[in-house]
């Protein structure tokens, strides 16, 4: 659901930096979040990122 919404943005605010080009380093950067946390979503499912780390383990 979280990657459908946040897809959702990201098209969103392309649709706004082509209609109304106005404030694009905004919007740009707005984008570029969007897309970054899609990335890392995709890739912690494909199982490309590590998960939550365990605790070390220590030999005796």
């Amino acid at each position: 659901m979280l990657t459908v919404l946040l897809l959702l943005a990201f098209l969103i605010v392309l649709v706004v930096m082509i209609v109304r080009r106005r404030h694009l380093g905004r919007l740009a950067s707005l984008a570029t979040l969007l897309a970054a946390m899609l990335g890392l979503i995709v890739m912690q499912d494909s199982g490309l990122l590590p998960g939550p780390a365990s605790a070390p383990f220590t030999r005796r």
